[in-house]
């Protein structure tokens, strides 16, 4: 599997050679949004929102296949039981620029979570966890300042989100499981 820093390496220049208008923070952020929202991935259906979500009249072949691999490899995280989910983010030096991807990653993950369309009512503790992401996602680069305690506070914020997408998926998809049929 590809590191995580790599793999936003790869995507970024897959995005920008496309001429794509999002970033890899963005992009996994919707994919882990759309996922969590209780859809599958579906090829067509996803090629569409790609080109949507990239502002492309359509996805280059390499830059699609890139998309499910991640994609495949985000359900498979986010199913795992023991917590090796992670969010792609740029493993910058620069604390603004880690800031802003970690922004990029919660904007993606609400557009995607909208775009699953979740059923029914979620608990309080995901709707809350929903609006701190959509808090998040608003972050403002002017007021971020390189300091230790910045740098602290952004990886409790990270591992907040990252923990929190996890329970969102495990209760929406915990809902799915209970309204299929009982077998008795």
């Amino acid at each position: 599997m590809t590191s995580e820093t790599n793999r936003f390496e790869l995507l970024a220049n897959a995005i920008l050679s496309a001429g794509g208008q999002a970033d890899p923070s963005e992009l996994h952020g919707f994919i882990c949004g759309i996922l969590a929202a209780g859809a599958e991935p579906d090829k067509k259906r996803w090629q569409h929102e790609l080109a949507e979500l990239l502002d492309l009249e359509a996805v280059p072949a390499d830059l699609n296949k890139d998309f499910l691999q991640l994609a495949k490899e985000s359900q498979k995280q986010l199913s795992d039981t023991d917590f090796s989910f992670r969010l792609v983010l740029c493993d910058d030096d620069d604390i603004v620029a880690r800031t802003l991807a970690l922004g990029h990653w919660c904007e993606g993950f609400l557009h995607g979570f909208g775009i699953g369309s979740a059923k029914g009512k979620l608990l309080p503790t995901s709707d809350e966890a929903l609006k701190d992401i959509g808090a998040i996602s608003q972050v403002d680069a002017d007021h971020v300042e390189e300091s230790e305690e910045n740098e602290q506070q952004l990886l409790e914020l990270q591992e907040y989100v990252r923990v929190a997408v996890l329970n969102i998926f495990t209760e929406v998809r915990g809902k799915q499981s209970d309204s299929g049929p009982t077998v008795h």
